[in-house]
């Protein structure tokens, strides 16, 4: 029986179809949404802590290489001794040489064929100490030449957290007589990867391949030698180059989501976790969001429907939505003006020149700081030769090219402001239309002149001693090799003066560490008061000091300097009200015009030294004609 509604009914059927069509279409959309929102999430995760942790393995892998450079030259300078016995005084310079040349933040330490200690390059004890049973001995002395790296351990003598890299060392007729070894302590491991954590749930942590942790940020007390194996049960030993998963920690509670990296050539990963509880938290957010945006897409579509059925409410509903939607616009409009004034006063107080380059080199946008004192805005338009001159616009037209090609263009300048030489940074980074074409480039310039000042007292202050204001070990090397140079040129000899204080530890035992210091700042006071001006003295490190003598017309001269400087050791040292004698014996080489060698030179000079302190000390010895 018909009513005369057929239509109305025809009409409401079909809309209740397209409502569930709809409300279908965005549940889909939902739930695509969610599963992408977890998938970027996760992907975003991986992608931050494997960034992570190949930049922290390369950093460790710097730091191992640190260390196994003077393990390895020290394992060749002691097989280069020959049948020389391996007592502590030969071993220890050379052991103290390598590190200090190196990174003085650690120490070596010479074990000989029975796993005994034989001495320290930081004057630790450890002579007569049997390292027969660490691993670090242990397996060097079996076989290999290679770089031992040993898992966490606490030092045999020094008692704190450290892991170990050793080398076997041999004589030329590959005859094993012991082992260098170098700790290297986990704290300042996990101090490094502290730094570098860009968020609170993260984790940095370095293991060895058998899944003992050596040093972890955070909670490095906690998790020093503790073995996750339980954390990478999938994987199999060893474990594979480079990787990421998830797994949860003992360490941290929830889920964690794992990368890791090896570290260079040794047997070592670096691996960085995040928490996924962070990321679960961001989904639900969106899924909860989405949920109620979803709602209320409905409940308006059910409104509009029902509007759509009651006729009489049409237009005054249709004029009510009418006004909101203008209403909205209206404060789109004044929240973009705002947007827009906020973002232009950043670009306009930035320390940096920001402009924008369209493709026909036009300037399209510049902030206030350009630094050309202009109006703001006065070179829109104006083409990049107009505003920066012919002179400077041929220095920077191959850059600009260059960023108009697609390239990004990060170069460093030298300008003259005024009568002031200025260094400016200058980046150019393309601007991609949506067609794939380069739009333009953005342009930022910023003044580095106060960076390069520092950077260049930086560099002057690491070639200067810092207790007795003596050039370095550093300097010292720079300016022999130059001296070298000059004496090939011209013929004239130099002298090499290789000088320590007899019996300096008894005047630290008996005076104390700053009476030491006191002591060493009067000895390089009376050497340089006993030379010419001319004449370089430095500081090697403890109580050596070398003196540089050029321009040398007979050997003879070198000898005079040398017991000149005898002499003015005579006279007794006053330190901290006491009165002390101190003498000091000299190793002096004449070098021969043919000498290349700045380090061959050293140890000459440093072997006489060993002479004059054999035939009795305070006293000198010289070698004329010296060439490696």
């Amino acid at each position: 029986m018909s009513d005369g509604h057929e239509g109305y009914y025809g009409f409401r059927r079909k809309l209740a179809l397209g409502y569930l069509a709809l409300g279908a279409l965005l549940i889909g959309l939902l739930v695509w949404k969610t599963v992408s929102n977890y998938r970027a999430e996760r992907a975003a995760a991986v992608s931050v802590t494997a960034h992570s942790a190949s930049a922290m393995a390369a950093h460790v892998a710097e730091l191992i290489e640190a260390v196994d450079q003077p393990l390895e030259s020290s394992a060749r300078a002691i097989k280069a001794l020959g049948n020389l016995p391996l007592t502590p005084e030969i071993v220890k310079p050379m052991l103290a040489a390598s590190s200090l040349a190196s990174d003085s933040r650690f120490w070596l330490l010479f074990i000989d064929a029975k796993g005994r200690g034989v001495v320290a390059s930081n004057g630790l004890n450890v002579r007569g100490v049997s390292f027969a049973e660490r691993p670090y001995f242990k397996i060097p002395a079996a076989a290999g030449t290679d770089v031992f790296v040993g898992a966490p351990d606490i030092g045999f003598v020094s008692k704190r957290r450290v892991f170990f890299l050793s080398r076997r060392v041999e004589s030329k007729s590959g005859e094993f007589l012991g082992v260098v070894a170098a700790p290297i302590v986990a704290r300042r491991v996990a101090n490094v990867f502290e730094s570098a954590r860009v968020e609170p749930s993260m984790s940095i942590a370095l293991a060895t391949q058998e899944r003992r942790i050596i040093a972890r940020a955070p909670l490095f007390e906690e998790s020093f030698g503790a073995d996750i194996s339980s954390v990478v049960s999938a994987f199999a030993s060893p474990l594979p180059a480079s990787g990421s998963f998830a797994a949860t920690s003992p360490f941290q509670s929830g889920l964690r989501m794992f990368s890791y990296a090896p570290v260079g050539k040794y047997p070592l990963v670096v691996a960085v976790g995040v928490g996924r509880d962070s990321l679960l938290a961001r989904l639900r957010d969106d899924f909860i969001a989405a949920a109620l945006s979803l709602a209320a897409v409905l409940i308006v579509a059910l409104l509009s429907g029902r509007l759509a059925l009651r006729q009489y409410w049409r237009m005054e509903l249709i004029e009510a939505e009418l006004r909101e939607v203008i209403a909205d616009l209206a404060n789109a409009k004044s929240q973009l003006a705002g947007s827009e004034r906020r973002i232009r006063m950043i670009a306009d107080n930035l320390p940096a020149r920001v402009s924008y380059i369209n493709a026909d080199e036009r300037f399209m946008y510049h902030n206030a700081g350009d630094g050309s004192g202009a109006p703001l805005g006065a070179h829109m338009g104006k083409t990049a030769r107009e505003v920066y001159g012919a002179e400077l616009y041929d220095q920077l037209k191959g850059d600009m090219h260059k960023a108009l090609s697609g390239e990004q263009v990060c170069v460093e300048q030298t300008c003259v402001v005024g009568v002031e030489e200025r260094f400016f940074k200058r980046q150019y980074t393309p601007d991609f239309g949506t067609d794939g074409r380069v739009a333009g480039f953005y342009s930022m310039v910023t003044d580095i002149t106060d960076l390069k000042l520092v950077q260049h007292r930086l560099s002057a202050i690491a070639r200067v001693d810092s207790l007795t204001g003596l050039p370095n070990r550093a300097e010292l090397l720079d300016r022999l090799d130059n001296a070298l140079a000059r004496c090939r040129r011209t013929g004239v000899s130099l002298a090499c003066l290789y000088l320590d204080i007899d019996r300096f530890k008894e005047v630290n035992d008996s005076l104390g560490h700053s009476g030491g210091d006191v002591a060493l700042v009067e000895f390089g006071r009376r050497l340089s008061s006993s030379v010419r001006e001319s004449d370089l003295v430095a500081r090697l490190a403890g109580d050596e000091f070398v003196i540089l003598l050029e321009g040398l017309e007979q050997p003879a001269e070198a000898e005079r300097v040398a017991f000149k400087i005898i002499a003015a050791m005579a006279p007794p040292f006053h330190i901290e009200g006491i009165e002390r004698q101190v003498t000091t014996s000299v190793g002096v080489v004449i070098a021969s015009p043919l000498e290349d060698d700045p380090r061959s030179l050293l140890r000459a000079a440093d072997a006489e030294l060993y002479r004059a302190k054999k035939a009795g000390r305070n006293r000198m010895s010289c070698h004329r004609g010296f060439k490696a």
